[in-house]
């Protein structure tokens, strides 16, 4: 007869040391408070982390990355279908060499207006439009759409105006990627929905409103530009985009249509009852600058322009206006239905 007794006893006294021995480990409070304020994970899962991986902190932080891109991708996969009708406007602006100047402006969507307001959707937001700043360069000076699939695979960059040691912006992780983990912690649909940049051998501004000085509910962009080419010295080119970011602003409060008066299709303009009216309200270049009425915003650029020293003057090369969720078709009561189906297991 074989005696299998002295072995099968060794086998669990050796496992019981094992489970014992793993069941020893408690995580570092120090790395604890560290990962948390590095990952703005739960205290449950920064404990897991440190726990499984023997507090050694790299490897809990590769951990936390593996779960969080599988964790949101499942997530992603769940919440695919719901309307993303929510959301930020956010815009990025830099001065290159010489005298170009660039602003960018995204829209990035979600669910709830809740959401929208939480500072991770909020930072991805300024995160995504500073780095659509390095993504196309318009011809000449022009206002134009940056790819939204280009976008979602670039390499997230800080904003130019945030000093961030987060480890998402350093690892080379993409756009989408960073996307798919924010839907896992946020538990919302998220959608990079559109993006565009400003480029100007004169200025560019933005404009946010009904936020911060990053996001907001709507926001704009206008390019500015001298009416000869010149060289601008740093009071010129400062006073320009200002000049940039009141056009931008002004965009925004009147909600402007076009840039100029040719632009207006003939049959559109043929069906106005009052046409000199309806070019006042529908075109920028022609709408009463908003701190004085008196004259045109045309009017008001070239003045600015002249009085900074720009002999020439200035003309506004374009701009673009968006709103959050503007055109989306929102279903009444989506997110409150899923919630409700969640509560019912369903």
């Amino acid at each position: 007869m074989y005696r299998w007794t002295p072995l099968i006893c060794q086998t669990r006294r050796s496992l019981c040391r094992h489970y014992a021995a793993a069941a020893a480990i408690k995580p570092d409070i120090k790395l604890l408070k560290q990962l948390r304020q590095e990952t703005e994970v739960s205290m449950t899962k920064a404990k897991e982390a440190l726990v499984k991986n023997g507090n050694d902190y790299q490897k809990a932080l590769d951990w936390l990355e593996q779960d969080a891109q599988v964790a949101g991708t499942k997530k992603a996969q769940k919440v695919a279908g719901r309307t993303a009708g929510e959301g930020l406007i956010s815009t990025a602006s830099v001065s290159a060499e010489g005298t170009q100047s660039k602003s960018t402006i995204i829209e990035l969507n979600c669910e709830t207006d809740f959401v929208s307001r939480n500072d991770v959707f909020k930072n991805l937001a300024s995160r995504i439009a500073a780095t659509s700043l390095l993504l196309h360069e318009p011809a000449g000076a022009a206002v134009e759409l940056i790819s939204v699939e280009s976008l979602l695979q670039s390499p997230l960059m800080p904003h130019p105006e945030q000093q961030t040691e987060d480890p998402d912006v350093t690892s080379g992780k993409t756009v989408n990627e960073i996307i798919v983990e924010t839907i896992g912690k946020l538990g919302e649909n998220i959608t990079l929905r559109r993006a565009a940049i400003a480029v100007a051998n004169g200025a560019t501004g933005s404009y946010v409103h009904g936020g911060d000085a990053a996001t907001g509910k709507m926001g704009g962009l206008a390019a500015v530009q001298p009416l000869k080419v010149s060289t601008l010295n740093d009071s010129q080119a400062t006073a320009l985009s200002k000049i940039a970011r009141q056009v931008a602003r002004q965009a925004v409060g009147f909600k402007p249509t076009y840039l100029n008066t040719e632009d207006i299709p003939a049959d559109e303009m043929n069906a106005q009852s009052d046409q000199k009216q309806y070019i006042s309200e529908a075109v920028l270049n022609q709408q009463p600058y908003l701190l004085n009425p008196d004259i045109t915003i045309a009017e008001h650029v070239n003045k600015a322009a002249q009085d900074a020293g720009i002999q020439d003057g200035a003309a506004v090369a374009g701009y673009v206006r968006w709103e959050v969720g503007e055109g989306i078709k929102k279903k009444e009561n989506d997110f409150a239905n899923e919630v409700q189906k969640a509560a019912q297991g369903n």
